[in-house]
């Protein structure tokens, strides 16, 4: 008897976890799916501190969704041996970071077919920035047999033409479920402290930091940053990248006006703080979507990409730093419309919810 088809979440990377946890609640919201997560021994190697493990069977708890874990291609072969339907990975390509999920796609039995997702709005394969050019070249391939773009596809500008046949547009999985966007200003009646908190993002891992005069940089002026905030009487939190944790590693020194922001973003209401301040990153457009005003980070000497951050607001020094929370915080605005036009020009599908729907019901 042939064996009913399953949706098979593979998890390598730490922030595989977040990239496919909409989906995996999307999945077991179908009539009659059987889900599952597959998981390399390497992804407990990468996850130091355990948070993310943690978070994974936290999920799947919650879910009901099996996790096997699996040391081998041969072992992650043998289970799949006899199966069939979907498996799906929230990172996968050619390059060395990817190579335990690529060699896995490549030797998954027929019976299955791979998917890759974009996982982030600038990601390896889909969209690049020069940095990602001279890291991982101009030829990205992926041996999944379908890719997924968040974007039209002439805004996935570093999808080769190779890999064109394979894209499937449904939008950020992020989109799959959107909150209400519900926010605070701080035009108040009286100093309200908790309509100025915003969040500063660090990705200092990043290959755009392969300079430390960069790293230490963008340290500098977020230490001045946090003495204004602290003058102030307000907070401001720091999330570090769940992959690179540069601050948290390097045991960097915060004021206590400073709270590090841990949990996965997608347990977090964004819609809660005034600004979001970062060096280019996904999570920039995660606020986007929430309605909340983003201003990019560059350095003085102009070393890092900004080409797929053209719309944004720009930040270099601490005072400008400053100058953009207090006015984000008073008029969000101003901001906030300049920024929804940026993603209406990014002609993200409509129906993202329905086409990973879709995706999804093929297994």
């Amino acid at each position: 008897m042939r064996a009913p088809p399953s949706i098979v979440f593979h998890v390598h990377l730490v922030q595989d976890v977040a990239i496919l946890q909409p989906l995996m609640k999307l999945a077991r919201s179908l009539p009659g799916s059987r889900c599952e997560v597959l998981v390399s021994a390497e992804f407990a190697k990468l996850d130091a501190t355990g948070r993310w493990a943690t978070e994974l069977s936290r999920l799947c708890a919650e879910l009901d969704v099996p996790q096997t874990h699996y040391a081998s291609e041969y072992e992650a072969y043998r289970h799949l041996q006899n199966k069939r339907g979907l498996i799906i990975a929230g990172s996968e390509s050619n390059l060395p970071n990817h190579a335990v999920t690529h060699r896995l796609f490549a030797s998954a039995p027929s019976s299955f077919t791979t998917i890759t997702l974009q996982h982030g709005f600038e990601c390896v394969g889909f969209l690049h920035n020069v940095a990602h050019d001279a890291s991982a070249g101009l030829a990205v391939r992926f041996a999944a047999d379908v890719i997924v773009g968040w974007f039209a596809p002439a805004r996935l500008s570093s999808i080769t033409a190779s890999e064109r046949a394979k894209l499937y547009v449904a939008g950020p999985p992020a989109m799959i479920e959107m909150r209400p966007r519900t926010r605070r200003s701080a035009m108040t009646d009286g100093f309200d402290p908790d309509a100025y908190e915003g969040m500063v993002c660090e990705n200092l891992h990043s290959v755009r930091f392969k300079s430390a005069t960069t790293r230490s940089g963008f340290l500098e002026e977020f230490t001045q940053f946090e003495r204004r905030v602290k003058a102030l009487g307000t907070r401001v939190h720091l999330r570090s990248h769940p992959a690179g944790q540069f601050t948290e590693k390097n045991a960097i020194a915060l004021e206590a006006c400073t709270v590090r922001s841990t949990q996965p973003l997608y347990q977090i209401d964004l819609t809660r703080f005034a600004y979001a301040i970062s060096a280019p990153s996904s999570i920039l457009f995660d606020f986007m979507l929430a309605g909340v005003p983003v201003a990019v980070w560059h350095d003085g000497d102009n070393a890092i990409d900004l080409r797929n951050f053209a719309s944004f607001a720009r930040v270099s020094t601490a005072e400008n730093w400053w100058r953009f929370a207090v006015a984000a915080s008073a008029d969000p605005g101003r901001f906030v419309s300049r920024q929804d036009r940026f993603i209406r020009g990014l002609l993200i599908p409509d129906d993202v919810h329905q086409r990973y729907a879709a995706l999804l019901s093929a297994a």
